[in-house]
């Protein structure tokens, strides 16, 4: 089986917009650059993936393709559904891709293991929900595009259905590391607690995040 990581990543364009209470404007590009160099980081050293495609029309797209080795693919569409649908069809064609692992790039806390995880045992279609089994942090579907992407923070149980009204039987996986992707400060405060060792807690630390995040909890409590 040939499959294609996907990672789609919007990093100058309103970046973590439900983190500006927190953080501002260019610290949240900082953040979702210092997510998705951990997530191109892991996917790219992980085993059973025949490479890794990120999704990116952004200006950083080259100096991050060159820095991990992956490709980059600029897609045209409006959303993160479209994104992903475009890149399903380039892999498939372009790519001889029998499948594809979406995986977003604000998944900063996500090892090999997991990658693994998701691999072993993957037909189909293979998802793995977020931490209150919402969303959908990552997906593998084999072959791309064999049943239709939606991506609202509500996907998981969605595309349970439309996996289903395709004929093709889900399978589930859960791992708390990916299981949490970062939107929320809840979620940013989980992330700077676990995130030693990864670039994206050098760049919290270095930035004095955790203790910005104590204080503004403290403020609302």
């Amino acid at each position: 089986m040939s499959l294609w990581a996907l990672v789609p990543f919007r990093a100058a364009t309103g970046a973590k917009r439900r983190l500006r209470h927190i953080l501002s404007e260019t610290e949240r590009i900082g953040l979702a650059q210092a997510m998705v160099r951990d997530v191109l980081a892991t996917l790219s050293r992980a085993d059973g993936l025949a490479g890794v495609l990120l999704v990116c029309r952004d200006e950083t797209a080259a100096d991050l393709a060159a820095e991990f080795e992956v490709r980059v693919f600029a897609d045209s569409a409006a959303d993160l559904a479209g994104a992903v649908t475009e890149a399903s069809a380039f892999a498939a064609r372009e790519l001889a891709a029998s499948g594809t692992l979406f995986v977003p790039g604000d998944v900063p806390l996500i090892q090999p293991p997991d990658v693994a995880a998701v691999l072993d045992g993957h037909q189909h279609v293979t998802l793995v929900p977020d931490a209150h089994d919402l969303g959908t942090n990552a997906a593998a579907v084999s072959p791309p595009n064999a049943f239709p992407y939606i991506f609202d923070g509500k996907s998981f149980k969605p595309h349970l259905a439309a996996a289903e009204r395709n004929g093709l039987a889900p399978r589930i996986v859960r791992r708390p590391r990916l299981a949490l992707d970062v939107d929320t400060a809840a979620e940013l405060a989980t992330a700077a607690r676990h995130a030693a060792g990864t670039r994206t807690g050098a760049f919290l630390e270095r930035h004095g995040i955790p203790e910005r995040i104590g204080a503004h909890a403290e403020t609302d409590s």
